[in-house]
Order: C-alpha cells, then structure tokens, then sequence
C-alpha cells in the first residue's frame, strides 16, 4: 500500500444509494401496493460507488431530514438564497418545513459500493413541494481499515450532521410525483489524515443520472491498477476497479474528460484525454492496458 499522504491524495467517492418515500406526519416502510398518497411525492435516493486505496470505510448513518418548500415544485427555478445549509439555520416561511425519513440506520461499508452497485438504504413520503435540503446526522461508529488494522474516523469538531443542497437538476423523474436522486459520498474530501488520527467531515454531491453521464472500461492486466481518476477543469471524480479491473464512473457533468490510471506493483501510471460525456449516457473506453 502507498503512504499514508499518497492514500489520502487518492482516496475516492462513494455514492450513498437511499431510496426515500415521505409522508407529513405518517411514516411508512411501503407504497402500499405502488400508490402515491394523495398530496405527497415518492423519492429514492441511492447510495453507490466507494473508490478509495483503503480497505474499508465504514460510516454509522442514524438518521435523514428532508426540507420542503411546499409552495413551490420540483420543476420551479432554483435560487441560492440562505436556508438551512450552515448551523445556523432558520426556518422563517410557513412554507418551509422538515421531515424526517424511515430508514435503515446502521453502519455501511462504503467501498461494497462501487462500480455502479447500489443499496436502499430508506423509504417514506413527504407533502408535495420542493426539494431544498437534506440533512444526514451519523453517529460516532464511524472507521476506516488501512493495513488490515481499523482506526476511528473522529467527527470533525464534533459535528454529526451534514447538509446537501438539492437542485431541481439533481432528481431523476420517474413518473408523476416520483423522483429518484444519487448522493456521491467524496471520501478524497471527507477523510483527513492529521496528529495521527482519522478525521472525517463529510462532503455529499447530489445527483441525478438523466443529467449526467458515466465513464466505463476495464483495465489490464489484473493488480496492475490502483485509484482511476476522471477530471476537467470543473469535476472530479473517481473509481476503484475490481479485482479483474472492470470499473464505472457515474455523476459526471457532461463535457470531456481525462482518465487517470494509477499504475501500482510497478506498472506505469496511464493518462486518456478526449473522453467525451454525454448526458444519460455510458462513454465505454474498453479496454486499458498498462505496461512496466
């Protein structure tokens, strides 16, 4: 394994796949048989793709809020006005309220969610409106294993929540008053390495698959790959292939990407530029070989 400030530099993104249902003041675990109660909206949100050089990171999620303004909808302009993405929210329109979501808390392993793989993590309903924030709360049995030992991953000035600014780009539409949103868990900027603890605050970019592309292929020959890297002047993101070196990128903003492969076990590092991403679709780059 690389050095520690090597590992840090690399360590990936992993989207977070939770599938939420809302209700006002009801919560429930089904749609009862596919239906949409009266006055309300069906969400699923996914968590997918954990790339990182560490062996696992595993993040304990307790809880989930929804902010809705129920006077406007999904498809009205989104404005960047103050609300509730700081502590010091305030909720100042009667129009603006909280929901908390039904979900499975517990601790999730990041890194089993990768290369397109996903997982619902809650369900529930919420009143029609739309979409500002979402708040994740997490607990304290947060770790990450690096040379098979697990260490703590300290909460940043002690802070168990996080807030996500949701746009109206973000939301897959999947029928009527039903939609679908990707959280990208960036571990390159959630996990700091400092005074020889593990410290985690976490970053969470939404969004949704109908607005962006992806970026797949398969690199060759197998343990001759470490961290892949897709970037232009604007994004980021990253995969960490399987074992036989199948990978995915998803969440990009369309545009052209370079594709960085870092060589490991004494294969060279590998750069592909001119790689175009196509909104809602996959940008195959087949097959990657390395070389000593």
């Amino acid at each position: 394994m690389k050095s520690t400030t090597s590992r840090l530099w690399v360590a990936g993104i992993a989207m977070l796949t939770l599938s939420l249902f809302f209700y006002s003041c009801q919560k429930e675990t089904s749609d009862s048989g596919g239906n949409i109660p009266p006055g309300s909206t069906k969400y699923s949100i996914y968590l997918t793709d954990g790339p990182t050089d560490y062996q696992k990171v595993l993040i304990d999620i307790k809880s989930i809020a929804i902010k809705i303004d129920t006077c406007h909808r999904n498809h009205d302009d989104d404005h960047n006005g103050p609300g509730c993405d700081d502590d010091h929210d305030q909720i100042n329109s009667h129009c603006e309220i909280w929901d908390t979501l039904s979900i499975r808390p517990g601790v999730y392993d990041l890194l089993t969610l990768r290369n397109g793989l996903d997982t619902l993590l809650a369900t529930g309903f919420v009143l029609n409106g739309k979409v500002e924030r979402i708040k994740f709360t997490l607990g304290d049995s947060n770790s990450v294993m690096v040379d098979s030992i697990y260490h703590p991953l300290q909460l940043v000035g002690n802070q168990h929540y996080v807030f996500v600014n949701v746009g109206r780009e973000h939301l897959d539409s999947i029928s009527s008053n039903n939609f679908q949103l990707y959280l990208d868990f960036n571990l390159s900027r959630s996990i700091w390495y400092l005074g020889g603890k593990y410290w985690l605050k976490p970053f969470l970019k939404p969004f949704g698959r109908h607005s962006s592309g992806e970026i797949e292929g398969k690199v060759r020959p197998p343990h001759s790959f470490g961290l892949i890297k897709a970037y232009n002047a604007t994004d980021t993101a990253y995969a960490m292939p399987w074992s036989e070196g199948e990978f995915k990128i998803r969440g990009l903003k369309e545009g052209t990407y370079s594709l960085f492969i870092d060589g490991i076990n004494g294969y060279q590092d590998s750069t592909i530029t001119n790689i175009n991403v196509i909104r809602n679709k996959e940008t195959d780059v087949n097959t990657i070989v390395l070389h000593k």
